[in-house]
């Protein structure tokens, strides 16, 4: 059973949707709103089974390219499309498959970098995405064997 805090977290997001599905209705432009959206679909994937969670993160991601349209160099968005990327290839189950989002997200951190330079977040998420940094934080890719064996388990 999810804990009291967990609860609060989903009735949190879940608000938060209403409240950016609302604001979108009167200003459609408003890529802050967009981008906060999206933000709370990403929180929310998290509570979902894997098909649901990827169907709510590929609308993150739409919200957070609509947000991009509006302002190309809104940097919250751009990392938060990164992130995003990274949820979904880690949803993925195979490897060949999911290394397109990864590389997307690291395009993405980039590009945030780019327009944020001095943002230390920005910055680790860049490292991190790259295969470099993976391995030194402990996000590494899953021996092909390996995977074969862990989707026999699932």
């Amino acid at each position: 059973m999810e804990s009291s805090s967990e609860l609060d977290r989903l009735h949190f997001f879940e608000q938060a949707c209403k409240i950016s599905e609302a604001t979108y209705a009167s200003n459609p432009l408003d890529a802050d709103n967009l981008t906060r959206w999206a933000g709370a679909l990403l929180e929310l994937s998290q509570f979902q089974s894997v098909p649901d969670s990827q169907k709510m993160i590929q609308d993150a991601i739409s919200k957070l390219e609509e947000a991009l349209s509006i302002n190309p160099k809104k940097h919250d968005a751009l990392w938060c499309l990164g992130n995003a990327q990274t949820s979904f290839a880690f949803l993925t189950n195979k490897e060949d498959e999911a290394r397109p989002y990864f590389e997307k997200a690291a395009q993405y951190f980039q590009q945030a970098v780019d327009e944020d330079p001095s943002n230390e977040i920005y910055l680790k998420s860049l490292e991190i995405s790259t295969s470099k940094g993976r391995r030194r934080y402990g996000v590494i890719e899953c021996d092909p064997l390996v995977r074969k064996g862990l989707e026999k388990t699932v």
